[in-house]
């Protein structure tokens, strides 16, 4: 399955193949910016649907970076609004990834 490098300035993702995990940022083609690669099930916005974009910045903000989040045995779903994503957050921090700030 592929993944996807997402610049949240640009409000662009692209489609990557092969596995690009030797980093999780990378820069974005068109504004060199940093972009982030997420998973194949984040389905971005449209451009003009900063709402989303805000929202799934936050997310990955906060170490969900569209991989399964997992409750008693189920996966859960990623929230759509921002109020659904702070409680997300708190809820399942404990399966967050925060790469280290070296």
């Amino acid at each position: 399955m592929g993944h996807k490098k997402v610049c949240f300035e640009c409000r662009k993702a692209y489609s990557i193949n092969g596995l690009m995990f030797s980093e999780i940022e990378h820069s974005c083609p068109e504004c060199d910016c940093k972009a982030v690669v997420l998973n194949h099930k984040f389905r971005p916005p449209k451009r003009e649907d900063t709402k989303q974009w805000d929202l799934a910045k936050f997310l990955v903000d906060h170490g969900f970076y569209f991989d399964h989040v997992n409750c008693n045995g189920s996966y859960v779903r990623y929230p759509t609004t921002m109020e659904d994503a702070k409680t997300f957050v708190v809820k399942y921090k404990k399966q967050a990834y925060l790469p280290s700030k070296d």
